[in-house]
């Protein structure tokens, strides 16, 4: 039983769509005309009317090609972190010559709004980068007092909702590259990254003299949107994948699946207290509704082993210094399931006895 905060469980249906004959993207207008309704879908996904994107490719690919597409060498940008994901921004602009300045607050609590705008006032920044879920520990952030203080003042905002979206709301009518993963909330396969695209993301992207070619946007805006042609071969069969793991949420509606997590959430929190179990963050406010994480100081490894020895569930510790000290739970996409939470709080019980 995989409850790992991604990648997910993997519903039947989207196994089997998988599996179908596969169509030649180059060639067969048919394979084109679905793609175009699986961007319609997945616009629904992110509530939006911006163009999005579906490259072939894991979410860091979203990341990087975001920073790739829109960066000058010597561009400041405001690298908003309080997580592993938000520091690792960071490297991603100095890959690309631009200048990372940090603004950070302490792992698990809440981004600093003041200080973001005091750095507005000294610096001349080109584009911001943030976190909407930081899985290692668990947090969501609040990132909807923020995104309009940078929209005022001209700045690009780049946000990865890998692991938020479609488990809850992302404010995407405020962010210029919304980066998404179909291995997280959306429980399609690995292998895809989505990405929204505003007006005046797609302006920055155009008017930058590119230098490379992958994890360069504008050639989607050069191939497939005005010439109706992809600029490589898509992953087909992720592809087919995508569209039934689609169909399952927008079927079940958005509302209904945002419910769905929260509940599973909640329950898998309410569950851990009783054990006796510190939650990372402390506050109930910022803990995601797709990942829950447990303090578990030096014993984490060792539980999550246990804990699969004896039930066959499997388990995330938290990474780099939070190996040893945070055990989490994904209940994000299929797994965000009340009955598979209990299993799973149930499982944690008897093995820590």
């Amino acid at each position: 039983m995989l409850m790992t905060p991604g990648p997910t469980e993997i519903p039947k249906k989207v196994r089997k769509a998988m599996a179908r004959p596969i169509q030649n993207p180059d060639i067969e207008e048919e394979f084109r005309k679905l793609y175009r309704e699986i961007e319609e879908k997945v616009k629904k996904v992110y509530q939006t009317d911006k163009d999005v994107l579906i490259p072939g490719g894991e979410g860091i690919l979203g990341l990087e090609a975001s920073i790739a597409s829109t960066l000058e060498p010597g561009d400041k940008v405001l690298c908003i972190s309080n997580g592993i994901y938000g520091d690792e921004f960071g490297k991603f602009v100095e890959m690309f010559g631009g200048e990372p300045i940090f603004c950070k607050s302490p792992y698990g609590e809440r981004l600093d709004v003041e200080k973001v705008k005091s750095l507005i006032e000294k610096h001349d920044f080109r584009a911001s980068t943030m976190v909407h879920c930081e899985t290692p520990t668990g947090t969501l952030n609040h990132i909807n007092k923020i995104l309009p203080i940078l929209k005022e003042n001209q700045i690009i905002t780049i946000v990865d909702a890998v692991s938020s979206l479609a488990g809850t709301p992302v404010p995407v009518e405020n962010i210029d590259l919304c980066i998404g993963g179909s291995q997280k909330c959306l429980s399609a396969q690995p292998g895809l990254t989505t990405v929204s695209v505003s007006d005046k993301a797609w302006e920055t992207i155009m008017e930058k003299e590119q230098n490379t070619f992958y994890t360069n946007l504008a050639i989607w805006k050069e191939t497939w949107f005005e010439k109706n042609y992809f600029p490589y071969t898509p992953l087909v069969s992720n592809i087919y994948g995508l569209e039934e793991a689609l169909n399952l949420i927008l079927k079940e509606g958005l509302e209904n699946v945002f419910g769905r997590h929260q509940k599973s959430a909640q329950v898998c929190r309410d569950l851990g207290k009783e054990m006796g179990l510190e939650l990372y963050p402390e506050n109930d406010e910022l803990c995601s509704p797709t990942v829950t994480a447990f303090l578990i100081e030096g014993k984490a490894k060792r539980l999550q082993d246990k804990v699969y020895k004896d039930s066959g569930i499997l388990l995330a510790t938290g990474l780099r210094e939070f190996e040893e000290d945070i055990l989490r739970i994904g209940h994000m996409g299929y797994n965000a399931d009340v009955e598979k939470v209990e299993k799973v709080m149930k499982a944690l019980e008897s093995s820590t006895n």
